[in-house]
């Protein structure tokens, strides 16, 4: 009786394969008479273009690097950011505050402290704003290098404030201000 029982066991899982196998194959092919297995098409993601700037994990590219620019970060706080107004793709100008006592960075700005208008037009790759509990808001801005240098050395050493532009305005230039000429 155990030897009936074992074959009868054997036979029922040699049907369970068989049907199985059969299902898999039918749900593998569609199930119906078309021949060929469908397939959908996937657009490949577009290549990266020369200055494209992607967010790790992200398909799209956060921002392109203008030709001729590169990316810098900048951090300041709400007042010296136009109290977290500016926004990316926005333009702005950027001021320069030197310190008291500080060497003027032109013959013309002596005595310190002063301030001038060091570059305008400038446009915003990126702002993060400032968060809720405090601190300083973030901004990628699209420079030159001649220009990166002047917004490091701004950054390191002295002061900024940001000024939202229209973006109509181009570029302005102004004489600046300091102890001697405030007004």
């Amino acid at each position: 009786m155990a030897k009936s029982r074992s074959t009868l066991l054997i036979v029922i899982g040699i049907g369970v394969f068989i049907v199985g196998t059969g299902l898999a194959f039918v749900a593998s092919r569609g199930g119906g008479s078309d021949p060929q297995p469908k397939v959908q098409a996937v657009a490949p993601a577009a290549a990266p273009k020369p200055g494209d700037v992607t967010q790790p994990g992200a398909a799209a590219p956060a921002f392109s690097i203008p030709e001729g620019k590169q990316a810098l970060a900048i951090s300041l706080g709400s007042v010296q950011a136009v109290g977290g107004l500016v926004k990316a793709h926005d333009r702005v100008n950027l001021f320069g505050t030197i310190k008291a006592n500080a060497p003027a960075p032109k013959p013309n700005l002596a005595p310190t402290p002063a301030v001038k208008l060091v570059l305008s037009d400038i446009e915003v790759l990126s702002a993060t704003p400032a968060p809720p509990a405090g601190g300083a808001a973030t901004f990628v801005l699209a420079l030159t290098a001649a220009e990166a240098e002047q917004v490091v050395y701004l950054q390191t050493f002295e002061g900024m404030y940001l000024a939202l532009a229209r973006t109509d305005q181009g570029v302005v230039q102004t004489p600046g201000r300091s102890a001697g000429s405030p007004f």
